[in-house]
């Protein structure tokens, strides 16, 4: 003999109540995910660039090249990241010629053409809107600045001024600022916003704007 069974379901008012909820959840939760994703999107580029400049100095220190070069190229609302070596004969040839000196020349032919070390491409915004560069070496005798690059003004870090650096930030920030990222709260710098410092022996130091300074990570 079966036993009778109460069958229960959902009513159009409790369908329509959790509906509201799932729905005002998603409202709320939804600005809060998409800055986050920004954030880890931002975030990730810098990490790249720091790995990029940290391993071409190991490169340079491990003598594998006698000068290395670290370039920025902006393009729209992209912005890609080389790194490049040079070979000691390279120097050499360069340095024992008659009024030649090693340069860090952002060019697209030349000593640093085929010695393409990595590559990197984000859809993401630095502070410069221009092509940059900066060179290193094991003795420090080759820390040279090119482009943009050598053109920066000094921002605040840590109570000191420094001009060794890039901003990572999101494009929609940058074209509030002329298409690049601000370098200052008062010039319109938002979050999520990454900066990667060096300095000439080839030490990498990386920090996040907190909305009125940067914050080391």
């Amino acid at each position: 003999m079966q036993q009778k069974q109460d069958i229960k379901g959902f009513t159009i008012l409790e369908l329509l109540v959790v509906i509201t909820i799932v729905a005002v959840v998603s409202a709320v939760g939804y600005p809060n995910f998409m800055d986050w994703r920004k954030d880890r999107e931002i975030r990730g580029s810098m990490e790249k660039v720091s790995s990029m400049l940290r391993s071409i100095n190991t490169q340079a220190q491990r003598g594998n090249y006698a000068v290395v070069q670290f370039m920025v190229k902006p393009s729209g609302t992209s912005t890609e990241f080389f790194s490049k070596g040079m070979s000691k004969s390279t120097e050499s040839t360069i340095a024992n010629s008659s009024g030649q000196n090693v340069t860090c020349q952002i060019v697209n032919s030349g000593y640093w053409t085929n010695h393409q070390v990595e590559y990197s491409k984000y859809d993401v915004s630095t502070n410069i809107n221009n092509n940059g560069a900066v060179c290193f070496s094991k003795d420090t005798r080759y820390f040279l600045k090119e482009g943009k690059l050598s053109k920066q003004l000094n921002v605040s870090i840590e109570g000191r001024l420094t001009n060794n650096y890039i901003i990572i930030c999101t494009t929609e920030n940058a074209n509030k600022s002329g298409g690049k990222c601000a370098t200052t709260q008062a010039d319109g710098l938002e979050k999520p916003a990454y900066l990667v410092e060096w300095n000439r022996f080839g030490n990498i130091s990386k920090f996040k704007w907190g909305g009125s300074a940067w914050n080391r990570l």
